[in-house]
């Protein structure tokens, strides 16, 4: 019998929601997440990692296209850094925690992709 995963806390889903926002920085992320789910944003996008260990949320941490948006613009206007982008778009697409199925699907993913390299 396969052991289930364990899930994360709403405490941890909310610091993810706050980290889609800019709201917390990959450092407090970091030793909120760990050990269920421990990653390396540093270096290209070929060195960059994501372990998630712990069950896929029943309720993920929903991304849309305004997410998207409000990121870039944050870039554009220099409040944050294009190394900070960078490392959010990875975790965005390496953690299973973070959801961005629907009608914007494609685009998502897309701009996701070109911010993360």
């Amino acid at each position: 019998m396969r052991a289930e995963l364990p899930n994360l806390s709403k405490y941890q889903l909310d610091c993810l929601r706050r980290f889609l926002r800019f709201e917390l920085s990959i450092e407090v992320l970091r030793k909120v997440l760990s050990p269920l789910v421990t990653f390396t944003l540093e270096g290209s996008a070929t060195q960059q990692t994501v372990t998630y260990s712990a069950g896929i949320p029943k309720d993920p941490v929903k991304v849309t296209r305004a997410d998207i948006n409000s990121a870039v613009e944050k870039a554009r206007a220099g409040e944050i850094s294009p190394e900070r982008l960078q490392q959010w778009a990875s975790m965005l697409l390496l953690n299973d925690a973070f959801d961005w199925s629907g009608e914007d699907e494609d685009a998502i993913s897309d701009i996701l992709a070109d911010l993360s390299s």
